[in-house]
């Protein structure tokens, strides 16, 4: 694959189809980060011989007397890697070549031996070009967090469902990027922060390969199959651009880089960055809700098979998998191949990311979300955490474990084409051994003295809720959804209406919803595992009703949406959460 080459099947630079934005074309990542080492993911944008440099940041800004003189050094040209040593006499200068398009110009850098909370700078250099791409127009940084052993409060963000694309023009359509302020807003408010912030969880659905039509690769596929002779086309090269393109479109905006590349930052991915609703579709072509039909509605039309259909859909599935270890999990905890689910460990509090995309198959007679293999895995790494060492739990699953109305989450074969949707829940009933199982692995924790939250995405509307057994042990499902959407007020009442209030779950616990929010929003979680307080918060955009005095505030503005104590048992509340 060269990466430039405009082959008719090709999603990439159509003329017929512009971006409303730039593209990622160069790019960085802040990863997953130990006190003496980060996982730094770079996009060069072309095949070529490279140089990373990582500085103390707070050292060679001094030095240079101010961040705009180190930039105005940076930005020299010819810069050879002598030159930039000199200008910042790096702690760590690593060679390495992007030899074709292969990883569409991506890498993993490992770093290591740094010291635990610290400031530092990086900036990457051309070699053959004798330029800096990265880190000389905008200084990067990243801050390295303390060691393990050391217990102090910390904060980490929540977000998830990054949709700013929406179609408007009453006879012209065209498509537009909007609320993507939300993005300036995260970022504003993790720089007020500083070094308290440790981390952000970027919780699913970072990209959509079905957001609007304009950009919907699985609509350009139903449109582009065919069959020449014996092959199927379009090829799953052709596929891998598409979703390539989708992730370089989606991260185009400079507001969403400031956060990826300043913090260290853990993804996972859910339906989106594959389809909507994937591995909760029948694939049966008797059925009546056949998932092929659904995803390919003309595949008959255009003269093949159920089979040749199935064919594309997984080509479809391995293209986005493998789109999705280039430019998500690379940068996570290294994992086995093939797994996607992973733990760290941070100041007091054990994380543990859920995949729940690998693996999900309604079809299966169990475990059809997780599947066994991956819920033994969690269950044993929930077993080990020593509450006297680690005191929190936070599990992410993309789809949240507690959210909808069981009546509206059940009536699948009534509501057609959203059939797929409901059974993505894990509140559905073909879900319920496994949902227990999950629970009971929670409690089990929380009944350990481990103050245990799920943090969750997906839905498109942010809400807290209480789970708490007979014993007085809670659990707190926690949402962060979404970041940016574009979706009519009607449609954000249809939100707000199919949450839950407050009941009992099929399991017999008892649940409360303490807050819920539909529009645009992220989250900030505050640990302090010295007195073993937790608070989940919830921001959104700062509605100004006028707008500020010349001279004035011009940072954006976020307000609190709510404020809820995340760390305590049932019979330790004194006058309810707070909402």
């Amino acid at each position: 694959m060269t990466g430039l080459t405009h082959s008719p099947d090709s999603f990439v630079f159509k003329t017929d189809r512009p971006w409303p934005n730039a593209r990622l074309r160069v790019g960085a990542i802040v990863g997953h980060a130990t006190s003496s080492s980060v996982r730094l993911w770079l996009r060069t944008g072309q095949p070529g011989s490279f140089t990373l440099f990582v500085y103390a940041r707070d050292r060679v800004v001094e030095a240079h007397r101010g961040e705009a003189a180190l930039r105005l050094a940076l930005s020299a040209v010819p810069m050879e890697p002598a030159d930039v040593a000199t200008t910042l006499s790096p702690v760590l200068q690593r060679d390495f070549e992007i030899t074709d398009y292969a990883s569409d110009t991506t890498i993993v850098i490992d770093t290591d031996g740094l010291e635990p909370d610290t400031a530092y700078g990086y900036a990457l250099l051309d070699r053959r070009r004798a330029c800096m791409i990265l880190g000389h127009n905008r200084l990067r940084r990243f801050r390295t967090p303390p060691e393990e052993s050391e217990r102090r409060p910390f904060q980490f963000a929540l977000l998830s469902c990054h949709m700013p694309f929406a179609v408007n023009g009453l006879f012209r359509k065209r498509t537009e990027a909007s609320g993507v302020d939300m993005w300036d807003f995260l970022d504003a408010a993790l720089r007020r922060h500083g070094h308290e912030v440790d981390l952000v969880i970027a919780g699913g659905d970072q990209a959509y390969s079905d957001g609007v039509d304009t950009l919907n690769i699985w609509q350009y596929l139903n449109a582009r199959m065919a069959r020449d002779g014996d092959r199927l086309l379009p090829d799953r090269e052709a596929m891998l651009s598409w979703y390539r393109d989708i992730h370089r479109g989606y991260w185009g905006f400079e507001s969403l880089q400031r956060v990826f590349d300043s913090f260290p930052t853990y993804m996972i991915w859910d339906d989106h960055e594959i389809v909507d609703g994937w591995g909760s579709h029948y694939f049966d072509a008797d059925s009546g809700q056949d998932g092929l039909a659904q995803l390919l509605p003309d595949y008959r039309e255009r003269g093949l098979s159920y089979d040749d259909g199935m064919t594309l859909v997984r080509r479809m599935v391995g293209a986005a998998q493998q789109t999705y270890l280039e430019y998500q999990h690379s940068h996570n905890p290294a994992t086995l191949p093939g797994v996607f689910d992973y733990s760290f460990e941070r100041g007091g509090g054990a994380f543990y990311v859920l995949d729940g995309r690998g693996h999900r198959d309604i079809s299966r007679s169990s475990h059809r979300i997780l599947g066994r293999e991956q819920f033994d895995r969690f269950a044993g790494w929930a077993a080990a955490v020593d509450p006297a060492e680690t005191p929190f739990m936070f599990v992410v699953s993309a789809v949240p474990v507690l959210h909808t109305r069981s009546a509206v989450v059940n009536a699948d074969e009534y509501l057609g084409g959203l059939g797929d949707d409901l059974r993505d829940s894990w509140e559905h009933e073909l879900h319920d051994a496994e949902r227990a199982a999950l629970m009971e692995v929670l409690f089990d924790a929380a009944a350990r003295g481990i103050k245990v939250g799920v943090l969750s995405g997906d839905v498109h509307a942010s809400a807290a809720f209480s789970i708490e057994d007979d014993d007085g042990n809670r659990v707190y499902q926690l949402t962060s959804s979404a970041i940016t959407q574009n979706v009519s007020r009607i449609a954000s009442w249809a939100l707000r209406l199919g949450a839950a209030d407050d009941g009992e779950t099929a399991e017999g616990y008892r649940f409360r919803r303490l807050a819920l929010y539909t529009e645009p929003s992220f989250a900030l979680i505050s640990v302090d595992p010295l007195n073993g307080e937790a608070w989940f918060k919830l921001y959104g955009g700062q509605k100004l009703d006028v707008p500020p005095a010349a001279g004035g505030q011009t940072e954006p503005l976020t307000h609190s949406l709510a404020k809820i104590q995340i760390s305590q048992r049932a019979a330790e509340e004194v006058g309810g959460p707070r909402g």
